[in-house]
């Protein structure tokens, strides 16, 4: 019967992705006029903001293309080099500059990748300018907007307590965001396959989960559930809710279940079910969506590989969530190994070793960092003195990340 029930899901992601038709493209749509030629378009951002040292990145819904006085619709991500000024979620902007379509970057299908997020034309180098935009009674961009300015604010007190890199590696942890990371320390990440950590993944929202789990040893197994979940859900809305982010949270409660439900069968079910509704809802997640698939992979790890590895771990302590944060890493890793050499074509031959080193540090860097970061908007320096332990927390991931990835043959290339 279980058998059964497990090909219903599987049935319909099938139907799902045969029944998933191609974007087309008429005179109505941006993409229509996207020639490499010089156009002036309105629009609103309708996506948080990507920030980077050099550049930033919109996601503008388009409504007007000036040039010819049309209504049109579609999205395009407009990179702003100039950073004059920085424009926000829910800003009516008029854009100008070069509109193509985006093309593949090497062996990485960037059109496809960007079609997730229904974006088929693109602006290189675009110059923004705010535009006087009508009162809104849209609850949905106000919260979402305050949630960004939120979420810069507290990411801007990281960055008064810590340096860099450090600052902007906590942010990772505690935000997803990645922006300010050098290049440097990413490579070395890329190297030692600690990468996920500083990403919002299902991975990672599993072990903010565990941490709170563990924060709550006093109380029964069954009662932490509830409020480690509803904590996740409260985070999720703090980083803006966008539709990756949403994700990753549906996958980290999977992976939570996964780690406590007692019967493999019923943890089978919730999974496989999840992804078929996830890709029911948009169905190039499946092909294009490095970061689902992986999650999805991850959390079919916790499930089929965490009762092998549990035995092995019955030394690890259990405060601060360390033994779960551990086990998680290591089904994670095991699992997600060939399809990471088969999406990035390199395989980390060192990263059981280091996450190993790391994984207890996550946990004890996450929690210590959004305590110390809360203090400080009250007690800024009480803040300053507490953030030492958090530096020596991403200090010592740091030169785990350093030195292995100095290691003969630590990553090597499989095609």
């Amino acid at each position: 019967m279980q058998k059964f029930a497990a090909l219903i899901p599987i049935i319909g992601i099938v139907l799902t992705l045969s029944f998933d038709k191609d974007h087309v493209s008429t005179s109505s749509t941006i993409d229509w006029y996207a020639n490499g030629e010089e156009v002036m378009l309105q629009g609103i951002i309708v996506a948080e903001p990507d920030k980077r040292p050099l550049q930033t990145k919109y996601t503008i819904a388009i409504y007007q293309l000036i040039d010819i006085s049309t209504e049109v619709t579609g999205n395009v991500l407009v990179t702003d080099r100039n950073q004059y000024q920085s424009f926000a979620y829910g800003d009516h902007v008029e854009v100008t500059g070069k509109l193509e379509k985006p093309e593949p970057v090497e062996d990485f299908a960037y059109d496809k990748y960007l079609s997730i997020n229904d974006i088929y034309s693109v602006i290189y180098r675009g110059n923004l300018t705010k535009i006087p935009q009508p009162p809104t009674t849209n609850y949905q961009t106000l919260l979402k907007r305050t949630l960004y300015n939120l979420k810069a604010r507290f990411e801007k007190q990281i960055n008064k307590l810590l340096p860099e890199p450090h600052a902007s590696f906590m942010a990772g942890l505690l935000t997803g965001s990645r922006r300010g990371i050098p290049e440097g320390l990413m490579q070395k990440f890329n190297i030692t396959g600690l990468t996920h950590i500083i990403a919002i993944s299902g991975y990672n929202i599993t072990i903010v989960i565990a941490l709170i789990s563990g924060m709550l040893f006093w109380l029964p197994p069954r009662y932490r559930l509830l409020p480690s979940v509803s904590a996740i859900i409260l985070f999720t809305i703090f980083v803006g809710a966008s539709a990756a982010v949403i994700r990753a949270c549906i996958m980290g409660i999977l992976g939570l279940l996964a780690l406590h439900l007692n019967r493999k069968s019923n943890a089978r079910l919730s999974i496989l079910w999840t992804a078929f509704a996830m890709i029911a809802w948009n169905p190039k997640i499946f092909w294009y969506d490095a970061g689902f698939q992986l999650s999805f992979v991850a959390v079919i790890g916790l499930s089929e590989l965490s009762p092998y590895i549990k035995p092995l771990l019955t030394h690890v302590t259990e405060r601060f969530a360390i033994r779960e944060s551990l086990l998680a890493t290591l089904a994670a890793n095991i699992a997600t190994l060939p399809l990471i050499a088969i999406l990035f074509g390199r395989i980390s031959l060192i990263s059981p070793l280091a996450n190993m080193l790391v994984a207890p540090a996550i946990p004890l860097a996450m929690l210590t960092g959004f305590i110390v970061t809360i203090i400080s908007f009250v007690f800024p320096t009480l803040g300053l003195l507490i953030a030492y332990s958090a530096w020596a927390l991403l200090e010592w991931i740091i030169l785990v990340a350093t030195i292995t990835s100095k290691i003969p043959f630590a990553s090597i290339a499989t095609h």
